[in-house]
């Protein structure tokens, strides 16, 4: 059965570097990146972001993956994603993060989307404080209306290990990570389609009453879902799974590995995991294709 996995992080060597430029100056760079990686046990990439394209191939290749959505983890690294949808259009899917407060948003995410052929937008609200119902974020929606894209949206506890991993601070304000936000744009943009990642981390309940409300909302199951550890309503990912299925019905569930560093590369345990969850809940093929690859097909439109 097909795969499309819609939520792998594309950890280039300029992120890597941003970050570095917030520990220390540009200078001396490569080397603190090389003893992080050596530290925390992950390969630096390289220095060519189409490099990195080609090992990210190479591994979606290994795990039988068609297509991937590739996050740049920062606003302004699309010019890295940039690199592997120009090599691999047909394998990978652009997906911009938004800093709502850089003046220069818009213009960055029209590029993005008009001369590079990003299909997504991703937004943090807790990581940059601002609501996403606030009307700073409506010129993007128009944008996202205006070339078809995906808005994906970070709700409930966020936590960026490469961040940690260079010694930043985890300032997150947890007052913009409601997904009952989302209400006024899914109502105001309804041929929009947003994505809620990992079940709403931590926020599923919320989640399932928005999306009884808006039919274009949607779930992404990524990541090893280790917000279940801090709640007792869901009794594991099974349940959250049958909850999800049970209100919003397999088409509107798309599958998201959240893979990032090498060398743990693509998450197959992830996909075991969820695939061995569908098969006890009884899914039809159908409605497994859909989860797995058809609704991300349709969403990004490949």
């Amino acid at each position: 059965m097909e795969v499309v996995d819609s939520h792998v992080h594309f950890i280039s060597h300029n992120y890597l570097r941003l970050l570095t430029q917030q520990c220390q100056s540009y200078e001396g760079a490569d080397a603190y990146i090389s003893d992080r990686a050596k530290r925390h046990q992950f390969e630096p990439p390289p220095q060519d972001p189409a490099r990195l394209a080609d090992r990210w191939v190479i591994e979606m290749d290994n795990h039988g993956i068609s297509r991937a959505a590739l996050v740049a983890m920062v606003p302004g690294d699309e010019v890295s994603v940039s690199a592997a949808l120009r090599i691999y259009p047909d394998r990978f899917i652009g997906i911009a993060t938004v800093n709502p407060y850089v003046a220069v948003a818009e213009e960055l995410i029209e590029h993005a989307a008009a001369e590079w052929g990003f299909r997504g937008i991703m937004l943090y609200p807790s990581m940059f404080k601002c609501s996403v119902a606030s009307e700073r974020l409506y010129p993007i929606y128009r944008i996202a209306r205006r070339h078809r894209m995906v808005v994906f949206v970070h709700t409930g506890r966020l936590r960026v290990a490469a961040r940690r991993w260079w010694g930043l601070p985890d300032a997150y304000d947890w007052r913009y990570a409601d997904p009952a936000d989302l209400h006024q744009p899914a109502a105001d943009f309804p041929t929009v389609p947003f994505v809620v990642l990992s079940f709403g981390y931590g926020t599923l309940t919320q989640l399932l009453k928005l999306g009884l409300q808006c039919p274009n909302v949607y779930v992404d199951t990524s990541s090893s879902n280790n917000w279940l550890l801090d709640q007792s309503e869901y009794t594991d990912l099974s349940h959250a799974f049958e909850k999800t299925i049970e209100v919003l019905g397999p088409a509107r569930m798309l599958f998201g590995s959240d893979s990032d560093f090498f060398p743990r590369g693509w998450r197959q345990p992830i996909l075991q995991e969820q695939r061995g969850i569908m098969d006890r809940l009884g899914l039809s093929h159908h409605a497994k294709a859909a989860i797995l690859s058809e609704n991300a097909k349709t969403l990004f439109r490949v």
